[in-house]
C-alpha cells in the first residue's frame, strides 16, 4: 500500500511539473523570444588565411630562391557572421551542398556574434540558419525563426590574362552570384573581346542594340489578328455593296 501511495505521489509530481513548464512558457515570453529571433542577422566577408606548405600548397613555379623563401601561401575563405545571438537563443546552420548541420550556442559568440569559416567553392552555396530558444528559457528547443544565406561561386575565368584591364566586366569578377555553366571558355573569350571593343556593358548586355524590323511584320499581324481582320473585311465588303446598291437605285429612279 505504501509503495502504491509513493508511486501515485511520484506520478502526480511528474504531471504537475509538465503542467508547470507548459504554463511557464506563456505568450509573453514567446513573443519576446520571437522578437529576439527575428533580429538575428547573417552576412559574410571574404578573408585570406596563411597556410603551411605541409597543407599541400607549394610556391608557384617561376619564383627566385629568395622569393620562394619569403613566399607565404594563402587560402581564401568565406567568414560567415551570425549576429545578435543572445543567451536565450542558439542556431543550427545547415550547408545545403553537403547537408551537414552544426549547432552554435551563445558560448560560441563574441559580443553576440557567432563567426565561422567556410571554404570557397566553384559553385554557389546555400545555408539555412534556424534559430531556436535555449535551455535558459521556459520554452526550450522551440524553433522560432529561419533565415538564409548564399555565398557566391569562385570564377576561374577571372584568372585569365584577357581579364587584365577589364575587371569591371562581369565574367572577370572573381566571385559570381549567378551560374556561368552555360558559357564555354571559347564563348568567354569571344565575349571578353566584344567587351574590350566597347560593344558590351559591364553586365554583358549589348550596347545600343539595333532593333531589326521584321520584314514579315504585317503578315504576322494578320496571323495574330485573323478574326478581327476577317470581320473588318466583311464589314467593308458589305458596306461597299450597300453603297453601290443605293447609288444604282438612285440612278435608276432618276431615269424613270
Amino acid at each position: 500500500m505504501k509503495k502504491l501511495k509513493a508511486f501515485s505521489f511520484a506520478l502526480l509530481l511528474f504531471f504537475a511539473s509538465i503542467i508547470y513548464v507548459d504554463a511557464a512558457c506563456d505568450a509573453t515570453e514567446t513573443n519576446e523570444l520571437n522578437s529576439l529571433a527575428v533580429n538575428v542577422g547573417v552576412d559574410y566577408e571574404i578573408i585570406e588565411k596563411e597556410i603551411t606548405v605541409d597543407e599541400g600548397f607549394n610556391p608557384p613555379d617561376g619564383l627566385t630562391e629568395e622569393e620562394q623563401e619569403n613566399y607565404t601561401p594563402k587560402k581564401t575563405y568565406f567568414r560567415i557572421h551570425i549576429r545578435n545571438v543572445t543567451e536565450d537563443l542558439y542556431v543550427v546552420v545547415t550547408n545545403q551542398s553537403t547537408n551537414q548541420s552544426t549547432t552554435y550556442t551563445y558560448d560560441n559568440a563574441v559580443d553576440g556574434v557567432i563567426s565561422f569559416d567556410e571554404s570557397v567553392y566553384i559553385f554557389s552555396t546555400n545555408y539555412t540558419i534556424e534559430v531556436y530558444s535555449s535551455a535558459l528559457t521556459n520554452c526550450p528547443n522551440t524553433k522560432l525563426y529561419t533565415t538564409y544565406l548564399t555565398t557566391p561561386m569562385y570564377n576561374s575565368y577571372s584568372e585569365t590574362a584577357i581579364c587584365d584591364g577589364i575587371e569591371d566586366f562581369y565574367l572577370c569578377h572573381e566571385y559570381l552570384s549567378v551560374s556561368i555553366d552555360n558559357i564555354s571558355y571559347a564563348d568567354f573569350l569571344k565575349l571578353a573581346e566584344e567587351y574590350k571593343a566597347g560593344n558590351l556593358n559591364d553586365d554583358g548586355t549589348e550596347k545600343n542594340p539595333v532593333v531589326e524590323e521584321d520584314e514579315n511584320g504585317f503578315i504576322q499581324f494578320l496571323k495574330d489578328n485573323a478574326v478581327i481582320v476577317i470581320v473588318v473585311v466583311i464589314v467593308i465588303i458589305a458596306a461597299g455593296g450597300l453603297i453601290t446598291y443605293v447609288v444604282i437605285r438612285k440612278q435608276r429612279s432618276r431615269i424613270v
